[in-house]
C-alpha cells in the first residue's frame, strides 16, 4: 500500500489522524465546501463532540458531566468555556429576536433600604449594563464569583478553584439556556414574557439539584444547608458587593 504523509508535519499517518499533530488524514484530500462548513460547526459549537449530550446530561444528571470532566473523562463533553460561548452566543440571538432588553428594564427594582437612593440607581444602572450591555463581562464575573462560596464551604472535599470553575461555567451556561428558554418560549407563544422572579425560581431549583447532587459524598442535610449558604454568598456577591463597589467607583446617573 502506498504510504500517506501528513501535509503538515511529513509525519505517516497510521490511521486516520496523525499521532505526531492530530491533523485527520482527510486533509489531505482537495478543499471541498462541506470541509469548511463541518470544521465551522466543530470548531466553532463543537456540535460533533458532544455538544447536545452536555447539554441533555446536565439538565438530568449534572454532576456525571461535572464530575467525569473533572477527573479526567472530557472528550465525549463540550469543553465548559466554549459551552459558556455557545450559551452565551444563542441568549444573545434570542435576546435580540425576542427584544427582551425591553421585559428586563421594565421590572421594578425596590433597592436596599440601607443605601441611599443615588447609590440605588448607580446600582441599578450598572447592574443592567452587566445584563444587558455587557453580557459576556457579566456572565464572566458569574462564573468567576459562583465558585467562591462553595470553594470555602465543601474544602473537604478537596476540590480545588479551578475544578469548582469547570461547574460554575457549565451551571452558569445551562442557566443561560434555561433564561432563554423561558424568555423565547412565552414571547413565541403568546407575545409576553416570563415573570423576572419565575425564571430566578426556576434557576435555583436548578443550581440546587446540580449542586446537592455533585456535592452527595456530604450528609444530606448539611449539603443542603451549604448549597443554600453558598448560593447565597454568591448573589451577595454578584448582585450586591460588584453593583455596589461599580457604583461607589464609577457613579452612573438616570
Amino acid at each position: 500500500m502506498k504510504k500517506r504523509y501528513c501535509k503538515n508535519c511529513e509525519t505517516e499517518f497510521k490511521g486516520n489522524y496523525c499521532f505526531n499533530c492530530g491533523q485527520v488524514a482527510t486533509a489531505n484530500n482537495r478543499l471541498k465546501f462541506t470541509n469548511i462548513f463541518n470544521d465551522f460547526f466543530d470548531n466553532t459549537f463543537n456540535i460533533h463532540k458532544g455538544f447536545f449530550f452536555t447539554f441533555w446530561k446536565l439538565l438530568i444528571r449534572p454532576s456525571e458531566v461535572l464530575k467525569s470532566f473533572i477527573q479526567g473523562s472530557r472528550k465525549k463533553f463540550t469543553n465548559p468555556t466554549r459551552y459558556l460561548v455557545i450559551a452565551l452566543a444563542i441568549h444573545e440571538f434570542f435576546k435580540y429576536w425576542s427584544n427582551a432588553n425591553e421585559a428586563i428594564n421594565a421590572e421594578h427594582f425596590q433597592g436596599f433600604s440601607f443605601l441611599s437612593n443615588q447609590l440605588n440607581t448607580s446600582m441599578l444602572l450598572w447592574d443592567l449594563r452587566l445584563i444587558t450591555d455587557w453580557t459576556l463581562l457579566g456572565n464572566l464575573i458569574e462564573a468567576l464569583v459562583f465558585p467562591i462560596g462553595f470553594y470555602g464551604l465543601f474544602r473537604k472535599l478537596r476540590y480545588n478553584y479551578s475544578e469548582l470553575l469547570t461547574l460554575s461555567f457549565y451551571l452558569i451556561a445551562n442557566s443561560i439556556f434555561i433564561t432563554t428558554f423561558f424568555v423565547g418560549l412565552p414571547k413565541l407563544l403568546i407575545n409576553a414574557y416570563a415573570p423576572v422572579l419565575f425564571v430566578v425560581i426556576a434557576i435555583m431549583i436548578y443550581y440546587i439539584y446540580a449542586l446537592t447532587t455533585f456535592f452527595r459524598e456530604v450528609a444530606l442535610l448539611k449539603r443542603i444547608l451549604f448549597v443554600l449558604i453558598g448560593l447565597v454568598i454568591f448573589f451577595f456577591i454578584r448582585f450586591l458587593l460588584i453593583p455596589l463597589l461599580l457604583a461607589l467607583l464609577f457613579p452612573l446617573s438616570i
